[in-house]
């Protein structure tokens, strides 16, 4: 499936859940809001996250053990992404392929070079 196929379904996805809040509603200057609460949301998604990394890293979880709810957390992190980029009409592939682009310039001095080593 590509990402594409997965922004369609997270879009009808929140079409259909609209309860006091639109959920895919364009994000523009009329609608900033919108831009605020997905915001905090994704944070606190992130911040669960950490939460569980941080409780593996101080040892009450083992990294084994706390996989299924890693990836729970991570897929939260990844549907207010998907949100984001459509509701403020980013081609999230394109920033992709650009920022990659950027990166691989940013860090061409770090490459080692296997003549030198």
């Amino acid at each position: 499936m590509d990402l594409k196929t997965i922004i369609k379904i997270q879009t009808d996805f929140d079409r259909e859940h609209k309860i006091k809040f639109d959920w895919s509603k364009k994000i523009d200057n009329e609608h900033i809001d919108i831009l605020q609460f997905l915001t905090v949301a994704l944070a606190g998604e992130t911040g669960e996250f950490a939460n569980v990394v941080k409780k593996i890293i101080r040892g009450d979880r083992s990294l084994v053990d706390s996989k299924g709810q890693l990836s729970s957390e991570i897929a939260d992190v990844f549907i207010y992404v998907l949100k984001l980029s459509y509701q403020l009409e980013i081609d999230l592939e394109q920033a992709f392929m650009d920022k990659l682009k950027e990166n691989e310039v940013r860090f061409e001095k770090y490459r080692i070079n296997k003549d030198e080593i």
